[in-house]
Formats: C-alpha cells, structure tokens, sequence
C-alpha cells in the first residue's frame, strides 16, 4: 500500500504507459493524416514546376497574390518581386497546410484529454498508480507525435522537388509550430469545460480567432505594421517566409505560447476535480423537455453549431467588406482581367466563386464533426442506451445527420446572404445580393456529398474515419489549387463537377447528379450502419 501512495503522489506516474497506449490509439490516424498532407503538398508543388514555367507566369500570378481578396484568403505575400515557385509555394500553399493540420491537432488534444475523462474512462485508469498530469501529458504527446510525423514526412515529400531544402525545413517547422500552439490552446480548453464537444468547440474557435486576425490583419497593410496579424499563431508562422526571407524568429513566439498554454493547462489540471470542468455548467431548467431525441441532439451539438457557424458567416463577411477593394485592384491590372473572360467583372466573378467553394469547405469540415460526435456517441456507450428504448438506429442517426445537413445549409445561406449585403453596399450594386447567396446555394450538394461519405464510412468502416478529415483536406486543396494540379487529380471532389456560380452558367444536371450520388452513399452507410454491431 505504501509503494502505490509513493507512486500515485508523483504526478506524472503512469506518463509512460499513457502515452504508448494514445500512441497505438492514433497509429493508423496519424499514418493518413500524414500520407495525405505530404502527398498533397508534394503533388502541389509539382503541378506549380509545370504550370508555371516562364518569368512572365509567375509574375502574372503574383498580381494576383497581391489583391486584397487573395491575401485575405492565403496570406501577405513574400518575393513577389521575383516571384519564384519557392515563394510561390510558401505564398498560396503553407497555410493551407498549417489549417488542416492545426484542426488535427485540436482534434486530438481534445481526444485523449477530456473524452476518456467526459465517458469515465479515465476514472478507471487513474484507479491504478496514475498520477493527475500523467493523462495530460499522454495527450499533448500524441498530439506532438502526429504533427512532427505529418511535419517530418512533408518535409521527406518536398525533398523530392525542386525547392530549397532549407526553405522546406522552414515551412514545415512553421506548419508543426502552429499546430502545436493551437494543440496547447485546445489542452487549456479541456481544462475549462466539462464536455469534450464544448472543448472542441473552443478549440476550433481559436484556430478560427487565429485565422481571422490574421486576415484583419495582413489586409490592413503591411506586416510590419499589423498588429492583428502578429496576434495570430498563424501570422507568426507566416512571417518565417519560407525560400524568400528564410526568418527563423518568430517561431519562438510560437514555441514560448505553446509552452505558456501547457503550464497553464497543468495549473488548471491540478485545481478541478476528475471529470469536471472549471467552468460551470449552466443549470437546466426546472420544468422542461428535452424534444425527443432531435432535441437531445440540439443540446449536444449547439455549441459546435454556433462555433462553425460564427465562423462560417464571418469569413463571409470578410469577403463581402473586401469585394470593392478586390475590383480596384483587378481594374487597375488589365493584363490580370484579361486572363478571365469579361475582364473585371470576369475576374471579380471568378474570385467569389472561389470564395464560395472555401465557405462550403468549412461548411465540409463541420459536417465531419458532427458525424464524428455520432461516432463520439457509439464508441462512449450512450449511444447504446438510447437504442435500447424504442428508437431504431435510423431514426437516431437520422436525427444527427438531418440537423448537421439543416445547420450547414443555413450557414451557407446565411453567410451567402451576408456576403451578398456587405457586397452590395461596398460595390452599390443591390444584385451582389441574390447572386452571392445562389453562389453559395449551389456548392449545398458538394457539402452533401461529403457528409454522405462520412456517413458511409461511420456505418461501414468506422475505424477508419479519420480518412474523412483526409478527404475533407483533399477537397479543400482541389478547391483552391484543383486548376493548378495534373488532370484528373480532382476527380473526386464534388465542387468540381457544380457550376462556380458567379463566374460560370447555372447547369441544374450536375446539381441533381451530386445530390443523388450523396442520397445513395448515405443510404447505404444507414444500411450499414443498420447491419453491424455497435463498437464500443
């Protein structure tokens, strides 16, 4: 007795076995995510070498890297002067690293720290000599393991083209910082909630806070001068300038808020009690229902729901603020309108259907966590006392997939309507309105497509669902770079077969065909999901 009180007053007892046990939890998740960035980033940069061939290429597509629109949506731009594929690299594709990467990153934190604890695993696991930090350690080091193995394989990835390998090493040590700060962010939000979607959700709030300020503030004027950007981990890592400047600073900013956020996260740790949360719950009320289980699944989700949506909705926003910037610039750049047909009301077209597609990827993202929390459900047992009432497993996963699909839509809507108003009255053109609201209604069937893909892997190969997170990243970098990468790399994402409305002609068949090819694939992962057995 007396060696297990030594050994359980040690508050990292246990750390080792913790950590193997998070490490073999995540081996194949973090062997997808890993494959699926590097071979995206390196396929990237390939599709840049060949494109992009001649001085007079890349300095067209600086122009455009210099808009506001553009650097709202990837970041400032560095070498433009000169702008070579390195720059161009680092320029239009490091953030879109750095985003996916960083959602993994809260996405475990969230994982190993608050779930085990919110479903009562942790209580059985502290019953043996495990000391308080043990479970906290445990999964900042899981989550440490799987960006330096998405970071260092990247890196192994870039090695085979043509760009400066000290320029590599850079981006890629810019992606793994951000990751990990975020990660801390997101282990202080596991300290402060009692529930791991609501810890989620602060987690995937920060990384939207991030982005945002970092937008606000690349668009306001130079870096030097921007405070809001130097407020964003993802404006420190931008700032390294990967093959142009080659500034390794800053990333100390982002290796000092990391290891400020874990003390924290260790303070807090200590000061609450095993499953509760330093924030207190709010009361319920006294009389009440709960809405059967469409409400049950209301209450579960809303958090979440009004993070992605805020999200979603403000990005928008942004877009619409910066659309009569975006004309200035493209009107007094007529060799870059003469590149769209129509000139700048072509080039100005292109540009938010662009934008478009990127709100129906976030829209994307969302959908996956909220299949996710079905799966969350199953695995921590919850699921399986609701079904054993009478209610039929379709009706139940009916009710999380019929409110993911009702809250995505609306955030496009909303966000495509808010975008249209704020547009409207920076261009004074009252049109903006109805034609930014349909360029956003019809990217709803790529959402779909992707949700019913999630579905399909939840009811027949639930253990592999991390490959949906590596799809959704893989649409999201066909929406921004499809046009760029080899032919028929873009073959399965569903945006690339709808109209990009308002650059394109509305055409209602491939509307109809993406929503049918969603109808059969979430029929069948129902099917499924019907057909095998709960896994616990």
């Amino acid at each position: 007795m007396t060696a297990v009180a030594e050994r359980t007053s040690d508050p990292l007892a246990g750390t080792r076995g913790l950590v193997r046990l998070a490490l073999r939890a995540d081996r194949w998740r973090i062997a997808v995510w890993a494959v699926a960035v590097a071979w995206l980033s390196v396929v990237s940069v390939q599709a840049l070498e060949t494109v992009y061939t001649s001085p007079e290429s890349r300095a067209a597509r600086a122009e455009l890297i210099a808009s506001p629109a553009a650097t709202a949506l990837a970041g400032p731009g560095y070498g433009l002067d000169d702008y070579t594929i390195g720059a161009m690299t680092a320029n239009e594709l490091a953030l879109w690293i750095m985003l996916p990467v960083a959602i993994m990153a809260v996405l475990a934190v969230t994982r190993h720290l608050r779930a085990p604890e919110e479903d009562g695993r942790l209580e059985l696991v502290r019953s043996q000599p495990v000391g308080s930090a043990a479970p906290v350690v445990a999964g900042l080091v899981a989550a440490a393991a799987a960006v330096l193995a998405v970071g260092g394989l990247t890196f192994v990835g870039l090695l085979t083209t043509s760009l400066d390998p000290a320029g590599s090493a850079l981006m890629c040590a810019s992606v793994v910082v951000v990751a990990l700060v975020l990660a801390g962010a997101s282990a202080v939000a596991s300290q402060l909630s009692t529930h791991a979607r609501t810890a989620s959700s602060l987690g995937m709030a920060a990384v939207g806070a991030a982005f945002v300020l970092r937008a606000v503030g690349d668009v306001q004027g130079p870096r030097s001068t921007s405070v809001w950007s130097w407020l964003s981990p993802f404006g420190w890592s931008q700032a390294t300038a990967p093959y142009t400047v080659d500034r390794w600073w800053p990333l100390l900013l982002g290796l000092a808020a990391t290891a400020v956020s874990i003390a924290v996260a260790f303070a807090l740790a200590g000061r609450r009690d095993l499953g509760t949360g330093l924030l207190p719950d709010r009361p319920g009320r006294e009389h009440g229902r709960v809405g059967g289980v469409v409400g049950l699944t209301w209450r579960r989700q809303r958090t979440a729901i009004w993070s992605w949506g805020a999200a979603i909705v403000l990005s928008g926003l942004l877009v619409g603020v910066l659309a009569a910037q975006l004309v200035d610039f493209v009107a007094e750049q007529p060799a870059f309108a003469d590149l769209y047909p129509g000139g700048v009301g072509g080039a100005t077209a292109a540009a938010f259907a662009l934008y478009s597609v990127f709100l129906a990827v976030l829209a994307s993202a969302y959908v996956t966590t909220a299949v996710g929390a079905a799966r969350h459900e199953e695995t921590s047992g919850r699921a399986e006392t609701l079904l054993a009432l009478p209610l039929s497993r379709t009706r139940w996963l009916g009710a999380q997939l019929g409110l993911a699909l009702g809250a995505a839509v609306t955030m496009l809507l909303v966000a495509g309507v808010v975008m249209g108003l704020t547009a409207a009255a920076s261009l004074d053109d009252d049109s903006q309105v109805a034609t930014l609201v349909g360029a956003t209604a019809v990217t709803v069937p790529g959402v779909l497509c992707v949700l019913a893909f999630a579905v399909l892997v939840l009811g027949c190969a639930p253990r592999a669902f991390p490959l949906v997170w590596a799809y959704v990243a893989y649409v999201g970098v066909m929406a921004m770079f499809g046009e760029l990468l080899p032919d028929g790399a873009d073959v399965a994402s569903p945006f690339t077969y709808l109209p990009a409305l308002p650059a394109e002609p509305m055409s209602w068949a491939p509307v109809v065909a993406c929503t049918l090819v969603a109808l059969v694939l979430a029929l069948g992962g129902l099917a499924g999901f019907r057909r095998r057995d709960l896994g616990a």
